[in-house]
């Protein structure tokens, strides 16, 4: 595509050209300094941040830090009895008259007025029942000191004769004793023979035992092992005040359970978590699936506010803690002086864009025969749109004297149109042409 230029004279246009190189030259040899300040990027600074330390509290680990769980109760054997009877009997035939009688297989109800059993261990508390199939009756309760439990059976069947009486209920009765609410002994009576049977010879003890978890840090951790998840989040700096909100994500639905200001460490029951998540698509015949547990940070400082997030997954079968927009970084910029000469610059560029312009916009052009004469004379010169008559007879003269002579002596202006020059005489026109 070709531009139009713009025409200048052929002289003035060189020498404006020949002004222009001069000028960037000159710029070009002097070294003028540059004062002018100006901004440069210095780099990024860390406006706030927050970091995550986590730990899990696992049922069994190789390794980590025990932690006290809380106690569970564990029946021990502390003592396994031996027994042996004695009583005291009534004077009669069977016993030779004799008031006390030893380790008999049987004892006989009508005569026998105490019966003693003695075990191979001292201190021992017991208590005493009188049972049938349709009660329980506590008859005593003691403590002794050497190992011998008396029992009044003239007592017990006495007692037994009035429960008879009031119950309607004729049941052969059981005396059961029973030794530091562990051991057993059973009297059974049956048509009239009392007859002993050691049902339990173990004296046990519940004994509190401290159960212990194992404390430690992973980057993941055995949801089939882990009990609580602890996180301790840290700021940088320190806000003015910071909350969190535990959102738990079901599917399509955000559940908050919790919000609080953090001023301790977040302890999490997964298992718990998990299992409010099973029960909730349980109720609304959701398809299963593995929940996402959120919590939402926002600290809040004197002039902004940071909200940070965290999500705890299940990543095949492990809990992973993952961390989100977890800092704030600005960039930072600095005033400086530059090596970088801008003066030198700009007193070469301007005079270079002149030159280019000039060397690619413009053409030079040498003045035509007309603009030298109209130059000089241009107060006797006078220019027009419409060329000479062409119906009056026309007078060729041969050079601009002659037209500027007969102009002087008929006192006429010379009419210009083009390369033509001409003066108007009544039915006569003077005309000079330039070739």
């Amino acid at each position: 595509m070709i531009t139009n230029k713009t025409k200048l004279n052929r002289n003035l246009r060189i020498g404006i050209i020949f002004l222009l190189v001069l000028l960037i030259a000159i710029a070009a040899y002097y070294d003028y300094s540059s004062t002018i300040p100006h901004t440069v990027f210095a780099g990024y600074q860390l406006k706030s941040e927050m970091s995550i330390a986590t730990q899990g509290l696992l049922y069994t680990y190789p390794i980590g830090q025990n932690k006290l769980l809380g106690y569970t109760n564990v029946t021990k054997p502390i003592a396994y009895l031996g027994l042996s009877t004695y009583a005291y009997v009534k004077s009669s035939i069977l016993y030779n008259n004799a008031t006390v009688v030893y380790n008999q297989t049987y004892y006989f109800l009508k005569l026998t007025k105490m019966l003693f059993l003695k075990f191979n261990v001292s201190n021992i508390n017991y208590k005493i029942y009188l049972s049938t199939l349709y009660y329980n009756v506590l008859v005593s309760q003691n403590l002794t000191d050497k190992g011998v439990i008396p029992i009044n059976v003239t007592g017990i069947c006495n007692l037994y004769n009035k429960l008879e009486d009031e119950t309607g209920v004729y049941e052969q009765p059981t005396i059961n004793v029973i030794i530091n609410n562990s051991a057993i002994v059973s009297l059974n009576i049956n048509e009239g023979v009392i007859s002993i049977n050691f049902i339990k010879n173990t004296i046990k003890q519940v004994v509190k035992i401290p159960v212990y978890g194992k404390l430690v840090s992973l980057d993941e951790y055995p949801i089939s092992q882990l009990i609580t998840l602890y996180l301790y989040p840290s700021f940088y700096p320190k806000p003015i005040s910071a909350n969190y909100s535990l959102i738990l994500k079901i599917d399509n639905f955000n559940f908050i359970l919790e919000q609080s200001n953090y001023s301790k460490p977040i302890m999490l029951n997964i298992t718990q978590l998990y299992s409010i998540a099973k029960n909730f698509t349980l109720i609304y015949n959701l398809t299963p699936t593995t929940p996402i547990i959120y919590i939402n940070f926002t600290a809040k400082y004197s002039n902004f506010t940071f909200k940070p997030y965290i999500e705890i997954v299940d990543n095949s079968s492990m809990i992973q803690v993952l961390e989100y927009n977890n800092s704030i970084i600005y960039s930072v910029y600095e005033t400086a002086d530059s090596d970088f000469n801008y003066f030198n610059l700009i007193y070469a560029i301007l005079p270079l864009i002149a030159l280019l312009y000039l060397l690619l916009f413009t053409q030079g052009i040498s003045p035509s025969p007309l603009d030298i004469i109209m130059k000089k004379y241009k107060k006797v010169i006078i220019m027009v749109n419409d060329p000479p008559p062409s119906e009056k007879k026309m007078m060729r003269v041969n050079n601009f004297s002659e037209l500027l002579k007969l102009s002087q002596i008929l006192a006429k202006p010379i009419m210009a149109n083009g390369n033509k020059l001409w003066i108007h005489d009544e039915n006569l026109v003077y005309m000079y042409e330039f070739q």
